[in-house]
C-alpha cells in the first residue's frame, strides 16, 4: 500500500512484521468481538485475522486509507470498516478486545475514552510512546494512571524500537496489556467527580496534600505531608469520598 502519510493524524505505520505478529499473539482467544483503532495499512489487522475473530471492526480516520483497506480485506465478511474519528465515534457495542497502535498525540484522550465506556472491553492491547507507557506503569500516582487503575490492571508486554516504524518517530514505543478488574474501584455515580478531583490534585502535584486539600477544609489524614503521587490509589479514593464532592 503506497499512501502519503498525514502529519495531522500522527501516522507512524508499523512496518516490522515480527512485531505485528508478536502483538497479534497477545490475543489469547479465538472468536472474539474485536475493535482495532487506526489500522492504517492493515499490517496489524492481518495478524489479528489469524486469531479468527468473530467480528472485527476497523476504525480509521483517514479516508484515503479506507479505499485500500476495503480492497485488501474484501473477502472477510467478519470485517466492518468505519471511516470515523475514534474520539467522535459513539461506541455502543460490547467488545471483548480493543487493540491499537495509537497515535502518540491522542494516546491520553483515546485511553480515557476506552476506560470510561459504559461497556468497556475485557482486554485492551495498546501501543504507546514509551514515556507515556512508563507513566501508566509508574508506582507513583499521576493524573492518568489514577483513573485507568480504577478499572484496569496494566502490564508491560514488550518495548518496540522506533526503527520498526515508517516514518521513524523520535521516540521508542511500548506495548501494554490492560485487563478489566472484576470490580471497579469507583461507582458509576462517582466517576465524573473523581475525574475533576484527581485533575485538581495532580495539577498541584509538587505541593503537599495539606496545601492542596486546604480548599476542601480537609485535615482528616495522617498523610497530609505527602504529595499525592506517594499515596496508594485506594487511599486517594478514600480521601475523595470523605470530601464528598
Amino acid at each position: 500500500m503506497h499512501v502519503k502519510l498525514k502529519k495531522k493524524f500522527g501516522q507512524n505505520f508499523l512496518i516490522d512484521k515480527n512485531i505485528s505478529n508478536k502483538i497479534g499473539n497477545l490475543i489469547n482467544n479465538y472468536n472474539l468481538n474485536i475493535l482495532e483503532i487506526g489500522p492504517g495499512d492493515g499490517k496489524l489487522t492481518e495478524s489479528i485475522i489469524r486469531k479468527k475473530p468473530k467480528n472485527l471492526d476497523l476504525v480509521e480516520i483517514d479516508k484515503d486509507l479506507i479505499v485500500d483497506l476495503k480492497k485488501n480485506f474484501k473477502n472477510y465478511n467478519i470485517i466492518n470498516i468505519i471511516n470515523e474519528d475514534i474520539l467522535k465515534l459513539n461506541i455502543n457495542k460490547k467488545y471483548d478486545l480493543v487493540i491499537s497502535n495509537l497515535p502518540y498525540n491522542l494516546s491520553s484522550k483515546v485511553l480515557e475514552k476506552l476506560v470510561l465506556l459504559k461497556k468497556n472491553p475485557k482486554i485492551m492491547i495498546l501501543m504507546f510512546q514509551k514515556e507515556f507507557a512508563e507513566r501508566l506503569l509508574s508506582q507513583n500516582l499521576n493524573s492518568i494512571n489514577s483513573l485507568v487503575n480504577c478499572f484496569f490492571k496494566t502490564k508491560l508486554q514488550f518495548n518496540v524500537s522506533k526503527n520498526c516504524f515508517k516514518p521513524v518517530p523520535n521516540v521508542e514505543s511500548s506495548v501494554l496489556k490492560f485487563e478489566k478488574l472484576k470490580k471497579s474501584l469507583l461507582k458509576k455515580n462517582e466517576i465524573q467527580s473523581f475525574i475533576e478531583f484527581k485533575r485538581y490534585i495532580f495539577s498541584h502535584k509538587r505541593k503537599s496534600l495539606r496545601k492542596v486539600l486546604k480548599k476542601y477544609n480537609y485535615n482528616d489524614s495522617d498523610k497530609l505531608d505527602l504529595r499525592a503521587e506517594k499515596l496508594e490509589l485506594n487511599y486517594l479514593i478514600k480521601i475523595f469520598r470523605k470530601i464528598k464532592l
